[in-house]
C-alpha cells in the first residue's frame, strides 16, 4: 500500500486516517513451558521537532503452570461470590476469563521485540506481575515504510502483513498495534464498563457475573457512534478500571462489536484471596493519572472524554477539564439510573472545579452527534 503524507486527507473526504505500526515478539514459543509474551495496543507520538517518534511499549510475560494452592483458594472465593453452577464454573467462558489471573507471571526478564524493521531489547525488566513498560525513540525516517493506514484496523488485516514480521506461535499470530498520534487532531478517551459495555458496576455480584461468567453485552448504538467519529478522524484511547488480566476478552469484544480499535490503558489487580470482596473499592482508585499523562504527552491535540455516571467519571473528567481547559473540549456522560448525574450532582461539579467545558449527559448515543469540535 503506498505511503501518504501524514497530513494528506483521503480523497473525497476530510478524514485523516489513523496511522499504525505493528510490533511483535521476535521468536516463537517452542513448547508449553516457554513463557508467553503479550503485547498491548499502545500509542506513539512525535518528539524532537518531528525527527523522532516516542513509542510507549506495554505488555506482560507469563507462563502456564499448575494452579497453585493460593490461586485455587482465589478461584473458590470467586465462584462463591458469583454463586454459579458447577457447569458454569467449569465452562470455557469462565476458564477464559480467569486465565489471566491464574497464569504465572515471569518477573525480572527483558523482552525482545520487533518494531519498524528493527529488533529491540527493552531496557526495563518485567515486574513481579509480569508486566513490562518501556519507551522507544525511533527516527521518523525509519518508520515511514512501516506505517499502515485505516480508521478501523482489524486483526489479521491483509494490509498489515507487509508491515512487520509477526510471531507465529501455532495457535494465532501474536502482534499488536501502535497507534500513531499526530501532533494535532481529536483524541477520544473512553471508559469501557457501562459506557460501551454493560457491566452494572453498582452491584458487586452483577459486575462479577458480567465480568467472569456471562458474554459481554454492548451498549446499543455506541459502536456505530464511535465508528462515525473514527471516520471523522478521531483516535481512540480506552482507559478503564477493568483488569489487564481480562484484556484478551475485552479486545475480542471490541473486534466482535465493531468498535474502532485504539490504545488500551487498563488496571492491574494483584491476586488476593479477598480481592473479589473488595473489587469495587479496588476499581474506584483514580484513573485520572493515566488520562492526565495522555493529555500531557499530546499537548496540541483536542480531547473528548466519554464515560458514565455510575462511578466517578464526571468528577474525574471535570477535574481534568479544569486543569487542561484548552485541550479538553467536550465531556460526554452516559446516564446510569442507579447513580444518575442529576442537577444537584452536576451543580456541585461545576462549583467545585469552576470549569467552562460543557458536560453532555446522554441516554441514547444518537444524542452525541458528530465528534467535530467547534
Amino acid at each position: 500500500m503506498p505511503i501518504r503524507d501524514s497530513n494528506e486527507a483521503v480523497e473525497g473526504s476530510t478524514r485523516k486516517p489513523t496511522q499504525m505500526l505493528r510490533m511483535s515478539p521476535d521468536q516463537a514459543i517452542q513448547n508449553e513451558s516457554d513463557p508467553e509474551v503479550r503485547l498491548y495496543p499502545t500509542i506513539g507520538y512525535s518528539i524532537a521537532e518531528g525527527s523522532l517518534w516516542r513509542i510507549q511499549i506495554q505488555g506482560r510475560i507469563s507462563r502456564s503452570t499448575p494452579v497453585t494452592f493460593g490461586k485455587r483458594l482465589m478461584l473458590r472465593g470467586l465462584i462463591r461470590a458469583l454463586n454459579v453452577s458447577t457447569q458454569v464454573a467449569e465452562g470455557d467462558l469462565f476458564r477464559q476469563r480467569v486465565g489471566g489471573f491464574i497464569a504465572a507471571p515471569v518477573a525480572g526478564s527483558r523482552v525482545q521485540l520487533e518494531l519498524a524493521g528493527q529488533h529491540y531489547v527493552l531496557r526495563r525488566k518485567s515486574k513481579a506481575s509480569g508486566l513490562f513498560y518501556c519507551r522507544l525513540d525511533i527516527p521518523t525516517k525509519q518508520m515511514q515504510s512501516f506505517r499502515t493506514y485505516g480508521a478501523l484496523p482489524q486483526q489479521n488485516d491483509s494490509r498489515d502483513l507487509d508491515c512487520i514480521q509477526k510471531w507465529d506461535i501455532g495457535f494465532g499470530q501474536i502482534s499488536s498495534q501502535v497507534f500513531l498520534a499526530e501532533r494535532r487532531g481529536v483524541s477520544v478517551i473512553t471508559d469501557i464498563d457501562d459506557t460501551i459495555k454493560l457491566t452494572e458496576v453498582n452491584s458487586r455480584r452483577r459486575m462479577l457475573l458480567r465480568t467472569f461468567a456471562e458474554p459481554f453485552e454492548p451498549i446499543a448504538g455506541m459502536a456505530s457512534t464511535y465508528q462515525r467519529w473514527a471516520e471523522q478522524g478521531a483516535l481512540f484511547h480506552y482507559v478503564s478500571s477493568s483488569p489487564w488480566q481480562i484484556y484478551d476478552a475485552v479486545n475480542q469484544f471490541l473486534i466482535d462489536e465493531n468498535f474502532p480499535l485504539g490504545s488500551m490503558h487498563l488496571k492491574w489487580f494483584r491476586l488476593r484471596d479477598e480481592i473479589f470482596k473488595r473489587w469495587q473499592i479496588i476499581r474506584r482508585k483514580s484513573k485520572g493519572g493515566v488520562i492526565r499523562n495522555l493529555i500531557k504527552r499530546l499537548p496540541e491535540r483536542t480531547f473528548v472524554l466519554v464515560g458514565d455516571s455510575g462511578e466517578r467519571d464526571p468528577e474525574i473528567y471535570a477535574k481534568l477539564a479544569s486543569k487542561f481547559p484548552s485541550q479538553v473540549a467536550r465531556i460526554c456522560i452516559r446516564q446510569i439510573d442507579a447513580s444518575p448525574l442529576d442537577t444537584v450532582r452536576l451543580n456541585k461539579i461545576y462549583r467545585r472545579y469552576g470549569m467552562t467545558v460543557p458536560i453532555q449527559v446522554f441516554a441514547n448515543p444518537v444524542q452525541l452527534g458528530d465528534v467535530a469540535i467547534p
